[in-house]
């Protein structure tokens, strides 16, 4: 198994893990809007990568699960949070992405996987939100 796909699943599982909890969870979860985006490299629909919206004032141990999507073969993304396609909470986000290709490596040679390094950025507003695409090179 490669180190992205190892990654990739720890990362799924913190957030699932964070996720659950039970009616005791149900009261702290923070009000999620929907967040729909595409992911272009190149021009062309970057499918089956992960996106991850990391809040740019995130606490250092953070409680909530990260806003993720997994691309689609056309390009398209629906952010998750507490549950499939529910959004993100109002916030500014440093987003990252993962992308793996044959062997295990990123396809995107690391430029996108670390929000302090990421120039992709996203403000989640109340209401629904349509992304202007991703457009990476």
């Amino acid at each position: 198994m490669s180190r992205l796909t190892v990654l990739a699943l720890f990362a799924a599982l913190l957030l699932s893990v964070g996720a659950c909890g039970g009616p005791s969870n149900q009261g702290n979860r923070k009000p999620v809007h929907p967040v729909h985006g595409q992911l272009l490299v190149g021009g062309k629909p970057a499918s089956g990568a992960l996106v991850f919206f990391v809040p740019v004032n995130e606490p250092a141990e953070p409680t909530d699960p990260r806003p993720r999507a997994t691309v689609s073969s056309d390009g398209s993304f629906d952010v998750s949070m507490y549950a499939d396609k529910d959004g993100a909470p109002v916030g500014e986000y440093s987003v990252i992405v993962m992308w793996e290709g044959e062997g295990g490596y990123d396809k995107l040679k690391g430029q996108y996987s670390d929000p302090a390094k990421s120039k992709l950025r996203v403000t989640v507003k109340e209401g629904k939100n349509d992304l202007p695409p991703f457009q990476l090179n």
